[in-house]
């Protein structure tokens, strides 16, 4: 079955010796294919874009700030493409699973493992994904806000609902 993705958010969480910066967002869009009956064992396909141009990181200053340094404006998309999906555990349309994709943005590919849950059934899929990123790797180092660094190392948060397309 095929899915249109239909609502979703990014959260980024970056933190320091201080306090954590989270920033959110919130236009995401995409298809998943999966069958409810055998996603344990012939898994899913999936592709997820990310508009990174419309985000919130608390106030207008961290938002001004990083549109800067990312560079925002010359970069507009991320995208993510799901390759596999193992270790699925099922109960009834619920279930939890472990996958792996590639993350693509600013020229640059990183592979991604993501633990996740979710609903999937005949008519709707919601899912849930949590990964650990090195932003070194899409060759970007954290901003300082004020004379606060922030962690290279940021925690990533991924939930996306859609319908039978």
């Amino acid at each position: 079955m095929k899915y249109s993705v239909t609502a979703g958010t990014l959260t980024v969480t970056a933190t320091s010796s201080l306090h954590d910066t989270t920033t959110t967002w919130s236009k995401i869009d995409g298809t998943v294919e999966a069958d409810p009956d055998t996603l344990a064992t012939h898994g899913a396909t999936a592709s997820f874009s990310v508009d990174m141009t419309t985000f919130d990181a608390g106030d207008w200053l961290r938002n001004r700030k990083l549109r800067k340094d990312f560079d925002m404006d010359a970069h507009p998309r991320a995208t993510f493409t799901l390759t596999k999906v193992h270790d699925v555990v099922r109960t009834g349309a619920t279930f939890t699973a472990k996958a792996e994709g590639t993350l693509a943005w600013r020229g640059k590919q990183v592979v991604l493992a993501v633990t996740g849950s979710g609903t999937l059934d005949p008519r709707t899929v919601t899912a849930t994904g949590e990964f650990e990123l090195d932003i070194t790797r899409l060759g970007l180092s954290a901003p300082r806000f004020l004379m606060i660094k922030m962690s290279d190392q940021v925690r990533v948060k991924v939930t996306f609902e859609g319908a039978v397309a």
